[in-house]
């Protein structure tokens, strides 16, 4: 008990340094069991690096792929009509336009804010898959799927 009552400005620094060290490994350890916790909002997975000659699957649901599907041909329509045009069923696209002008002003007509996907349906035509794709204004789109990412477009059912 003297040497506390002697040495008491010695000990008050070291208790200190004591109390901060709990209160920095305590709170270390909690936040590191938030961040590995995977139902945690913020939780990041790093992706593995792959070497040459790996890769991983991707499963893409239905939707994933009609949203992909109409917002390439959105962004197409807003930023290269050209490729666009080129998307539309060639012979379905001369009996609706007739010419790329005539494309240019329906492409000009649309409505870019209601432009987004309201709805859609996927069936089997003919011999491959087919996305009905419904925008905000009730328009369809119908997209004609011949392998992955490569497709025709119809602006109506012809199916």
């Amino acid at each position: 008990m003297d040497f506390i009552k002697k040495n008491k400005i010695l000990l008050l620094p070291i208790i200190l340094f004591v109390a901060v060290i709990v209160f920095y490994n305590v709170r270390e350890y909690l936040a590191s069991k938030e961040i590995y916790n995977p139902t945690y909002n913020n939780y990041q997975m790093n992706p593995k690096k792959y070497g040459v000659n790996e890769y991983s699957t991707l499963n893409i649901s239905e939707e994933q792929m009609a949203n992909i599907y109409f917002n390439r041909f959105r962004n197409q329509l807003f930023d290269n009509l050209n490729e666009a045009y080129n998307s539309i069923n060639e012979e379905y696209r001369n009996k609706k336009f007739g010419s790329y002008d005539r494309f240019v002003e329906y492409a000009n007509s649309i409505n870019y804010s209601k432009l987004v996907m309201d709805k859609y349906a996927v069936t089997n035509c003919d011999d491959s898959k087919c996305y009905y794709i419904y925008d905000k204004n009730n328009n369809l789109y119908l997209f004609k799927i011949k392998t992955v990412m490569e497709y025709e477009i119809y602006l109506e059912d012809v199916y």
